[in-house]
């Protein structure tokens, strides 16, 4: 129950940068990874970790010599991810607008997956604006990022970067959520 506690923590302290009270559920998390190339990703990057619902199930279906960079920007919730034991796993407590700094700390020049839960819709435009670019600039050419949000209103951005985003709709999560699954081309 801890768990809980800290992320209702988190969203009370700064409900637009932790999205959400409850952890996402395991129907949604299978949806964002259902398209993911497990077998052919090197390098994967968590953005906005929570407390581990989709961190978890990444590494069960990621390659043994893979790794995988989870950011998470909430000290409680970096701190419950750290406890995975698993060495594949790197939580980096900063913002998801310098994927470039770890990425080349850890010998990459780009990532060949982009898993994402950051709220986007609720972040100033100009972070959002920052983030997404950053996300298309160090995902590797053939690529995939993968976004859930809660709302169709970061979708014109995402298209902008990602033209042929698809997009569905997963009613048994709270709130019910929208994934967008994208491919950098």
């Amino acid at each position: 129950m801890r768990y809980k506690s800290n992320l209702f923590y988190s969203f009370l302290k700064n409900p637009l940068r932790t999205g959400s009270v409850v952890q996402s559920s395991p129907v949604l998390a299978e949806k964002m990874l259902e398209k993911v190339d497990f077998r052919n990703a090197k390098c994967i990057i968590e953005l906005g970790g929570g407390g581990g619902a989709f961190t978890k199930k990444i590494l069960k279906r990621m390659r043994e010599d893979g790794i995988l960079l989870c950011f998470e920007i909430e000290p409680a919730l970096a701190k419950k991810l750290k406890t995975i034991r698993d060495k594949r796993l790197i939580v980096i407590e900063d913002t998801a607008e310098k994927i470039d700094i770890y990425l080349k700390n850890h010998g990459f020049r780009k990532a060949d997956c982009i898993v994402s839960g950051l709220p986007l819709a609720s972040l100033p435009p100009r972070t959002t604006r920052g983030i997404l670019k950053n996300i298309y600039a160090y995902l590797a050419a053939g690529g995939q990022y993968v976004q859930f949000q809660y709302s169709l209103a970061s979708l014109r951005q995402i298209k902008y970067l990602f033209p042929s985003a698809a997009v569905s709709f997963v009613f048994l999560n709270f709130p019910p959520a929208f994934v967008y699954v994208c491919v950098k081309v």
